[in-house]
């Protein structure tokens, strides 16, 4: 007899069978020995003898004639076990184990332990987004976005990334962890920097619903923020991981970035990020810290997680559109419309102090695009903005590259015939080395001069 107390009444070797087959699956053969994967608890590598324990507990008695170390092998050997990989997929609300192109995978998906309850005024919620954020309309595009993913049982992501700055001590984390509650800590995955992103298991950053970003110092034109765009925009990718072949990833994550700066790496024409502030003044009669104290024991001793759940579940999401731009807000207007305006004047600054010059390379320009963080897809358009106009590709000093010039000049060249630049007003040229500012290389060490036509 086992020596196992059941706590359950006895079942017969039919349903304890069944029960053993909707929790373990096959996992491998190895010298003769079977492992078994744990849907429940993700136990590998279990033994027949691990599941001996499942069938005491379930009630399972001796069969006659046979002990009950038997009795449990004919059950086992008599269990029709599901082959597992495991690989898993992400699912929201599905099973915990799925049937994805006829095999049976994992779901790193499962329930967040906190349960929605409508009944619970969010009311205080709803206050504080909107004192942080600074408007209503804020307040409810990032809440109707919240619900979306909330409500949603596939992995297709709105377009959208979130970028929340401000001074310390005003909730960037607070409301970061709201997030992991409500959502549950399957659903989200929270990195220190942004440097996280690049290692070589990145990917599973944005395999789930939400991916934040705690301390950000994204450059622009970077590697990283050209990853983000990437992300952002797409479902799946070809990626591998530290140990791994390349393979394709759902990538379901929407991205939160919190910093305490604006950013510094937005294009002019960026269409992905949310941008805002997040944070308020408080009047003198304020206690900032009082404030806080009771936001947070609201959330975490009435209920306001399961209140906030409950907004998001049966919040109308109808509006909600996959592919719409980010909402535009003051602060994302102020942010690229200064970097647009310190770029460009920048460049007018350097063409003021060198009036000899009128034909330029793009790389003469390079403080400019260091000082600024252009990236090199929109270093055209700047130069473009300040005045300059675009030539054909011109092989010249062994480099085939487009030049810049000045308007009221143009730039004329013919087979055998050094270029030359023609001032269009007066009707003069001169050849194009004693009229134009360059970057060369002598000998390996990168040499910059600025060359006009009176140096010469």
């Amino acid at each position: 007899m086992s020596n196992i107390t059941s706590i359950n009444p006895p079942i017969n070797q039919y349903k304890a069978s069944a029960k053993l087959a909707e929790r373990y699956f096959y996992l491998r053969e190895s010298n003769g020995q079977t492992s078994y994967w744990d849907s429940e608890e993700l136990h590998t590598n279990l033994t027949a003898m691990h599941l001996h324990g499942s069938l005491a507990a379930w009630g399972v008695t001796e069969m006659k004639g046979k002990t009950f170390a038997e009795t449990c092998k004919i059950i086992i050997n008599n269990t029709n076990f599901r082959p597992i990989i495991l690989d898993s997929i992400y699912r929201p609300y599905a099973a915990a184990v799925i049937q994805k192109n006829h095999h049976w995978r994992p779901n790193s998906w499962s329930a967040p332990l906190v349960k929605p309850n409508a009944s619970i005024s969010p009311e205080p919620f709803l206050k504080h987004l909107q004192r942080m954020l600074g408007s209503k309309p804020k307040a409810d595009y990032l809440i109707d976005m919240l619900a979306y993913r909330y409500q949603s049982t596939t992995n297709v992501k709105p377009h959208v990334a979130f970028y929340f700055y401000g001074g310390q001590g005003f909730g960037k984390g607070i409301f970061s962890s709201t997030i992991e509650q409500v959502f549950g800590t399957q659903a989200v995955r929270t990195v220190r920097e942004q440097g996280d992103l690049k290692s070589m298991s990145g990917i599973d950053v944005w395999t789930r619903t939400w991916a934040i970003i705690d301390e950000v110092d994204v450059k622009a034109g970077s590697a990283c923020y050209n990853n983000i765009k990437t992300m952002t925009g797409g479902q799946s990718f070809d990626s591998a991981r530290k140990g791994e072949h390349f393979k394709r990833f759902e990538t379901p994550a929407q991205l939160i970035m919190n910093s305490n700066h604006a950013p510094t790496f937005l294009e002019a024409d960026d269409r992905r990020f949310f941008v805002s502030k997040f944070e308020t003044e408080f009047k003198q009669h304020e206690n900032k810290t009082k404030y806080f104290k009771n936001y947070v024991n609201w959330l975490e001793c009435e209920n306001g997680y399961e209140a906030i759940a409950g907004l998001l579940q049966k919040r109308d999401v109808s509006k909600v559109e996959i592919s719409a731009h980010a909402m535009m807000t003051d602060e994302k207007l102020e942010v690229t419309a200064l970097m647009s305006d310190e770029v460009t004047q920048d460049i007018s600054a350097m063409l003021e102090e060198h009036k000899g010059v009128n034909v330029f390379d793009n790389d003469m320009f390079d403080p400019v695009w260091l000082k600024h963080d252009v990236p090199k897809a929109q270093q055209k358009y700047k130069m473009l903005e300040a005045g300059l106009g675009a030539t054909r590709h011109k092989a010249y000093e062994g480099k085939r590259r487009t030049l810049w010039i000045r308007k009221g000049f143009k730039l004329t060249a013919a087979k055998g015939v050094a270029p030359m630049v023609l001032n269009e007003k007066f009707n003069t040229s001169v050849h194009l080395k004693s009229d134009l500012g360059y970057q060369h290389s002598v000998k390996g060490k990168h040499i910059s001069g600025w060359f006009g036509q009176h140096d010469f």
